[in-house]
């Protein structure tokens, strides 16, 4: 639209233009054989043909606004019509090429994404195996740190599987009514072993209430705020988990009382490998991948994702559920 316009400018000016020449030459040079009644008329018909124009150009521009805001609605025949036979094919070209990039584009994810989960497929069974030969290691020191090894690696192979589903996650989504609680439960569930190891107070203050949204999906988003909840706690640690209905929908807090966030790294704890302050001194190794995946996650399943933190005090997550349910025809 923006080259239709400077080209519909150059058109005004040329004409512009003209018309001032035209006057010019009828004025200065034919004044004695005509009348200024014949030059006014002149000046009256060339408005009237250029009034006619311009109403036909503002039309046409309406039609090309109204085909590039909604393209899907017109027919091949209407937009050539609108675009004229050669820049129809111009625009057909075009769309056929930007279609096999992005044809080809997602037979590679696809293919990316089988070859992860095949990776990670395997990549378990020698999990596996550690997890029973170290059962029978008789050092009790050394049988704890290779339990934590393992652990964080089935840990860091879910969130590469995870990872690699969210970058086509249109077909993985499953909207269902689910007790907050049920959910809490599997996600503490799977962070148990490290839950227990450093001794967490738990608190579930859920009151039964129950929102839509995708299990797995879900589950998974709490176990990274779990999982970070551990990474980052401090003596004495506690976790608590809050549900409060409201009247466009339902709030579910994660709180923890751990090393908190600083006011400085806060604005960016959702950003692709974003490492803050106190990770960059070595005392612990992250990614940085963790919570963007949770934020991934949360627009996935249109939830509302929020955080508050004091450094020294501990960090809120803040979940906000609509209430979908005549959206998604659920009872």
């Amino acid at each position: 639209m923006k080259a239709y316009f400077c080209h519909r400018a150059e058109v005004f000016l040329m004409i512009g233009g003209l018309w001032g020449f035209v006057n010019g030459y009828l004025i200065f040079l034919c004044v004695p054989a005509l009348q200024g009644e014949d030059i006014l008329y002149l000046n009256l018909l060339l408005c009237f043909f250029g009034v006619c124009w311009l109403i036909r150009d503002y039309q046409k521009w309406r039609k090309l606004k109204n085909y590039f805001q909604n393209q899907e609605a017109f027919l091949a025949e209407e937009e050539k019509k609108i675009l004229g036979e050669e820049l129809y094919g111009y625009v057909c070209k075009i769309q056929e090429e930007q279609q096999k990039e992005a044809a080809e584009y997602t037979r590679r994810l696809g293919e990316l994404s089988d070859y992860i989960a095949r990776w990670s497929h395997e990549a378990k069974l020698p999990l596996t195996s550690l997890k029973l030969m170290n059962q029978r290691n008789q050092d009790t020191g050394l049988k704890r740190d290779m339990q934590d090894c393992i652990m964080r690696l089935e840990g860091l192979i879910h969130t590469v599987l995870t990872g690699s589903k969210l970058q086509q996650p249109q077909h993985d989504v499953r909207m269902e009514k689910l007790t907050l609680e049920s959910v809490v439960k599997e996600a503490v569930k799977n962070q148990s072993y490290f839950l227990i190891q450093y001794q967490f107070e738990l608190e579930l203050d859920l009151q039964g209430i129950s929102v839509y949204s995708d299990r797995r999906w879900l589950v998974y988003l709490l176990n990274q705020l779990v999982g970070n909840a551990v990474k980052y706690r401090k003596d004495e640690p506690k976790l608590s988990f809050r549900a409060k209905r409201e009247e466009k929908g339902v709030i579910f807090t994660v709180e923890d009382k751990g090393i908190g966030i600083s006011s400085e790294d806060l604005p960016y704890i959702f950003e692709k490998g974003y490492v803050g302050k106190i990770l960059r001194k070595g005392d612990y190794h992250s990614t940085g991948m963790g919570l963007a995946f949770a934020k991934s996650i949360a627009q996935l399943l249109c939830i509302s994702i929020e955080v508050s933190s004091r450094e020294g005090e501990g960090t809120c997550f803040s979940l906000y559920f609509q209430d979908t349910s005549d959206h998604l025809l659920l009872p």
